[in-house]
């Protein structure tokens, strides 16, 4: 379960338990936790991990612990309550299996909660019985857990029956019993997705893994689950013909069918091509330069004509109203094509099954992108037309006609490009466009709901400005780059997702920090954005580190930076340069985390570095003519290798594109990031003034405790540690991103960690 966007507080009852932990900790270390493991399997399997047989004591006469002289003891019991055993008697008085140690994580970087369980088997017997309820892949698995107080026996059930468990797929159920516990309660549902056995002298071990039920996805959803070549004929389906295309009037249709064919084979499967009779599917916007025709129809505007190596004659095109010469042989659309990410997302959601019932609840084993935001800054782009094309009618200004005509301006202006954003056919009242038009108000934006229906009374809502957001949906993958991927065999959707995610972001300097988290009732996969930087009101609950009002058993803080985010601090710190006319971004405009001082060393290494002044001042001569042409066709190359420049995609291979290139084109892409960290650290300035309550995106720095058992905590609380550096008490929190729960010899151990936001 998980909050994110959304900062949270502690749940009131959460918040409780910790307060009377303080000054208590010594009465709290003397509890004993229980685990109670049931399966799923015929009538069911419940096995019970406290000592204390007579709470927990098998039903019937015959209910024993350690057997006879003929056979071990009970397993444990059904469902209903009756005793279990095993189906061979190999040994007398021998202990029940006994669960050895069990685990449940809730991190940041897995699709939903995961869960591992390990059991003892002390006979041959016993472990043949409990691999048939506990290593059979598929199969479901109830865990349950607590402290042996009131409280949390209440929520403890001696039966259990198979609607009782299912309701637990509603976290709406699973936080009533947390909250009715007051923390002292906590269960898991899920399957078993693998496990093993290892045995010593005389015990056997049995290790089972198990996943939430909304990560299915991540199996059902394969590139290449079987081969049966037979089979894979089947569900494939052959690539359009030429004769099909072209005869094809719908130009959705048309480019529907281009984009199809450059799909892996594996990938043209017969529900994929269902897709063109859906016209939000099949339509031009969501295609760029798919079309061979109209990409050559457009270089032949600019190329001029070569034969045998020489130039025969330049060509003049119109360009914004200018008349533009371009030498012969220009090109100045290249091979990069583009299909936007929430089509192609629709493209991998036909992938495996769409869903199963469980509990009275659909488990939708798609994933959704529909309601995703990323954060974003007014003159965003891509800097790697090779992944990305972010549609931003208020990006940069890359001038073609000004690379063109210098031998050393690079065409970059602050200007506002003239219309980067795509329309769309079918509904011309929403162009897509990155940042989206319009502002997030309590966690509305476009009116989508962007945030899923709430657990609680504890989430904070999301608001962000105009110019600062954007959906996930609307920016553009290129389509060799998503090909790549989807032609691994046998990958899970979720690395394949991921690996596509994760390029995008790189092409954004690494703005995005997406992550595939299950919704707050654990129903549906959705992608998040865990930088996008909402606003906070609510004060965090604040811990103390040490001391006797402190309640960890453990504390750590934590700073790891990875290597594209330590190259950005080291060039600001360097005072990196951006090419061409741009100013130096200065390591002074950024905020430090703990200090803004000079750094004296760097100081005096730039000092020697320093050119000396020329000792003859007497100007050196001017290029010639000659030289200053090839300068400007050698600057416009290197313009035209940084930049993406494509054909609008609803204009088809008739559309006069030699009236106005400007009209006709747009730019993708700047393969640039020193020009992407400049306009992006003007926007974080810019944002520092606008937005003081806002929330800074999240930083690789980590606390890390550990306190005895409590349920409640979730991905996206907020806290504070009082104890720490006062730069982390006055500047900023930390935000849930990971919770784990480990049970070991009666012991309930709460791990969780959080990373650091700073407020502006």
């Amino acid at each position: 379960m998980s909050s994110f966007p959304n900062l949270s507080n502690l749940a009131g009852y959460v918040k409780k338990a910790l307060d009377n932990r303080i000054g208590n900790i010594q009465n709290i270390s003397q509890l004993n936790a229980w685990v109670r493991v049931s399966s799923g399997v015929g009538g069911g399997l419940m096995l019970l991990s406290n000592p204390n047989f007579g709470l927990f004591k098998a039903a019937g006469e015959n209910g024993s612990i350690y057997g006879n002289g003929t056979s071990s003891g009970t397993l444990g019991t059904t469902w209903g309550g009756g005793p279990v055993y095993a189906e061979t008697n190999d040994s007398g008085f021998r202990p029940k299996p006994n669960i050895t140690s069990i685990e449940i994580d809730e991190g940041a970087g897995t699709l939903s909660r995961k869960a591992s369980f390990t059991i003892t088997c002390y006979t041959k017997g016993q472990l043949d019985t409990l691999c048939e309820y506990f290593l059979e892949p598929g199969y479901s698995i109830f865990l349950e857990w607590g402290w042996n107080v009131p409280e949390s026996l209440n929520s403890y059930s001696p039966t259990l029956g198979a609607g009782t468990v299912a309701n637990f797929q509603s976290f709406k159920n699973v936080n009533a019993a947390r909250a009715n516990s007051n923390g002292t309660y906590d269960n898991y549902l899920g399957f078993i997705t693998g496990g093993g056995i290892s045995s010593t002298a005389d015990t056997y071990e049995i290790s089972v893994k198990c996943t939430g039920f909304t990560e299915l996805p991540a199996y059902f959803m394969g590139a290449d689950n079987s081969e049966d070549s037979e089979n894979d004929e089947k569900i494939t389906e052959p690539e359009y013909s030429t004769s099909q295309i072209s005869g094809e009037t719908n130009l959705g249709k048309k480019r529907f069918m281009m984009a199809f064919n450059r799909l892996p084979s594996n990938r043209r499967t017969t529900r994929v091509s269902s897709l063109i009779v859906n016209p939000l599917v099949a339509n031009p916007s969501n295609f760029i330069n798919v079309d061979e025709t109209v990409k050559a129809k457009v270089n032949e505007c600019v190329g001029g004509t070569e034969l045998f190596g020489i130039s025969l004659n330049d060509e003049e095109a119109n360009v914004g109203g200018v008349t533009q010469e371009f030498p012969s042989g220009t090109e100045i659309i290249k091979d990069e094509s583009y299909i936007r990410f929430g089509t192609l997302m629709e493209i991998l959601n036909q992938i495996g099954i769409e869903g199963f019932m469980i509990g009275g609840n659909i488990v939708k084993t798609q994933i959704n992108t529909k309601t995703t935001v990323c954060c974003a800054f007014p003159k965003i782009f891509s800097t790697d037309k090779k992944k990305l094309f972010i549609p931003n009618k208020t990006a940069p200004l890359f001038d073609l006609v000004k690379a063109a005509n210098s031998p050393t301006d690079n065409g970059v202006s602050d200007k506002a490009i003239d219309d980067c954003s795509v329309v769309n056919v079918n509904d011309s009242a929403r162009p897509i466009m990155f940042p989206a038009a319009g502002e997030i108000a309590n966690g509305v934006a476009g009116g989508r709901v962007i945030v899923s229906p709430k657990v609680d009374g504890t989430f904070e809502a999301l608001n962000k400005k105009n110019g600062q957001w954007g959906f996930l949906d609307d920016l553009y993958v290129n389509l060799d780059f998503a090909k790549g991927i989807l032609e691994t065999k046998n990958f899970s959707m979720r690395n394949a997702l991921y690996q596509i995610l994760n390029g995008m972001s790189a092409a954004a300097g690494g703005l995005w920090d997406f992550q595939i988290m299950s919704d707050e009732n654990d129903t549906e996969l959705r992608v998040v954005d865990m930088n996008l930087t909402p606003t906070g009101p609510q004060e965090p609950y604040q811990f103390v580190l040490a001391g006797v009002n402190s309640i960890f058993i453990d504390a750590s803080l934590d700073m790891d930076i990875g290597g594209a985010k330590m190259n950005q601090i080291i060039g600001n710190r360097l005072g990196q340069t951006i090419n061409g006319s741009q100013k130096d971004v200065k390591s002074k405009d950024k905020v430090g985390l703990f200090t803004n001082k000079e750094d004296q060393i760097l100081k005096e290494v730039r000092r020697r570095e320093e050119p000396p002044p020329p000792k003859d001042a007497t100007p050196p001569e001017g290029p010639t003519d000659e030289e200053l042409e090839e300068a400007k066709i050698k600057n416009l190359q290197l313009f035209l290798d940084k930049v993406g420049l494509m054909p609008r995609p609803h204009f088809d291979d008739k559309y006069p594109f030699e009236a106005d290139l400007k009209v006709s084109t747009f730019t993708v892409a700047y393969n640039d990031q020193a020009v992407f960290e400049f306009f992006k650290n003007q926007n974080d300035k810019t944002a520092v003034q606008t937005e003081p309550g806002g929330v800074g995106p999240i930083m690789p720095i980590k606390f890390t405790f550990t306190i005895h058992g409590l349920s409640g905590i979730k991905r996206g609380d907020k806290f504070k540690v009082l104890g720490l550096p006062k730069n982390y008490e006055t500047t900023g929190f930390f935000q849930v991103t990971s919770v784990k729960h480990t049970i070991t010899d009666m012991l309930w151990k709460t791990d969780v960690e959080g990373s650091f936001r700073q407020s502006r």
